[in-house]
């Protein structure tokens, strides 16, 4: 449905009026997508100017320009409305959900925000509200739609643009909720401007993505715009985290209405806290008593590791949030299933008897959290396969080192997606965080390292294959090759059983 171009500009700061008004079908930031009817966006890039296509974007259709306004720069003329505005990138959530309106059709949105679990309770929700009668999407590093079939994402988090044209596409389609992924990067870069949240939830803050902000605080402080700019009507926070337990002061007596969750003793907590306790652990899944309000329910559910059971509590704490009764809440979480990449069981048949893993994890905190959770299932040796990627964070290469060397019993390092940068130097900087560099098995073809570490694998063993997860792609000198760690495990299985 097309929009009044004064309609999308209306209120927006230093637009001057007396532009000729026209009917706005499509925007986008992209001038090669640009047909009959679209608002070209121009916005000032890292390496160059939008508005260096804006006659391209006039040949190819667009009836305006709107542009990102910087000093100094070249203005082309054009003979459509070519409408300059200072800090566009604050004012083009709110275009984007005047064009992508989807009031008609009202949709319960849940940003989920963090360092590790963001995916995970985003598709655990999902499940757990499509197996209780409602209707979940997800918009995130997996993709976009109904858990079970997802279109493809470029990023955890799309352009803001695009924010809203899914969501109104995904509320046309029938959904009722939809799970998103934001990412800090999104929350820096006002991604999800405009998008009003009526629940938000904090998994976690650990190191990650400082190639990008510099250092823990500001990384942290972008998380915390979630909470504290977008003011969603519910904030589900993880007090196991100190990050948690400094948004839930921070919200304190405001009305953002908190709803805590934590793994511990009930009685440590008010009977409004979501709490897991006496929780069990075995290669099927795990269990656990959870208590709130002074009521106490059990817990079940085919998924690995403790960090799960606080995915599943940050699940449960979003149902009630958006108005499940607990029990229902409870009973729908019991029925959700490893998501597609994390920590997620690989195995030819239900015979093995060691466990075989995928997991995404590619950050310090994020391998400590896999390789404790999986230390619970392991009753002999935890062997731990992995490695850094290329052209980002170097300084977090030897502290997964150090983890992995201190968690596992056994520890392999191949390369993951060495990207632009030489692997030799990449195995160098995470060498450089072993105390004992000479028990580490070195060994570049990731497909070999895999294959090394699970045909040395015996009876009670746990495999961990870390890194990729669900990617189905490896990145080498800037080419791109198939590679899927879950395949390279199958094939490596079934070797062993055809030697056995």
């Amino acid at each position: 449905m097309s929009q009044p171009l004064s309609y999308l500009l209306d209120g927006v700061i230093g637009v001057q009026s007396g532009f000729e008004d026209q009917q706005i079908s499509e925007m986008t930031l992209d001038s090669r997508a640009v047909i009959g009817g679209y608002l070209f966006v121009a916005m000032n890039g890292s390496q160059e100017h939008g508005l260096k296509y804006a006659q391209k974007a006039e040949q190819s259709g667009a009836v305006a320009v709107i542009w990102e306004y910087v000093d100094g720069i070249d203005v082309p003329e054009l003979s459509i409305p070519l409408i300059a505005i200072k800090n566009l990138p604050a004012s083009l959530g709110g275009i984007a959900a005047r064009l992508y309106d989807y009031s008609n059709q009202p949709l319960q949105i849940v940003g989920i925000t963090g360092t590790d679990g963001k995916t995970s309770v985003s598709h655990f929700l999902a499940q757990a509200m499509n197996a209780s009668g409602g209707s979940c999407a997800v918009i995130g590093t997996l993709g976009i739609g109904n858990p079970n079939a997802l279109e493809k994402a470029t990023h955890t988090t799309p352009d803001v643009i695009s924010v809203h044209k899914n969501l109104q596409r995904l509320s046309q389609r029938g959904s009722r909720c939809v799970a998103m992924e934001v990412s800090s990067h999104a929350l820096d870069q006002q991604r999800v401007a405009g998008v009003n949240f009526d629940v938000a939830i904090l998994t976690n803050l650990t190191r990650d993505h400082l190639d990008y902000h510099g250092t823990v605080e500001a990384y942290a402080e972008a998380k915390a715009k979630l909470f504290l700019e977008h003011r969603p009507k519910s904030a589900v926070l993880n007090l196991n985290d100190d990050f948690g337990l400094l948004l839930a002061e921070k919200l304190s007596g405001s009305d953002v209405t908190v709803v805590p969750y934590v793994i511990g003793d009930a009685s440590d907590y008010t009977e409004t806290t979501l709490v897991a306790s006496s929780a069990n652990y075995n290669h099927r899944g795990l269990s656990a008593v959870v208590s709130y309000k002074n009521q106490n329910y059990s817990l079940g559910a085919s998924v690995l590791g403790d960090f799960n059971l606080s995915n599943l509590m940050a699940t449960l704490g979003a149902m009630i949030s958006l108005g499940y009764d607990i029990d229902v809440a409870i009973d729908a979480v019991t029925k959700v299933a490893t998501v597609s990449g994390r920590i997620e069981r690989v195995a030819l048949n239900e015979h093995q008897d060691f466990l075989t893993v995928a997991d995404y994890a590619h950050t310090p905190g994020a391998l400590e959290s896999v390789l404790s959770a999986l230390r619970v299932h392991c009753s002999a040796k935890l062997i731990c396969v992995f490695g850094c990627g290329g052209d980002r964070d170097a300084g977090k290469r030897p502290l997964m080192a150090a983890v992995a060397e201190r968690l596992a019993d056994v520890v392999i390092v191949t390369d993951d997606n060495p990207r632009t940068e030489n692997p030799v130097d990449i195995m160098s900087d995470i060498t450089a965080g072993f105390e004992h560099p000479e028990a580490v098995i070195i060994e570049h073809d990731r497909s070999a390292a895999i294959k090394l570490a699970v045909q040395q694998a015996n009876t009670g063993d746990v495999v961990l294959i870390a890194g990729k997860g669900h990617e189905q792609a490896q990145l080498i000198g800037g080419v791109e090759y198939p590679f899927d760690d879950r395949e390279q495990i199958r094939q490596a299985l079934a070797t062993m059983e055809a030697a056995a």
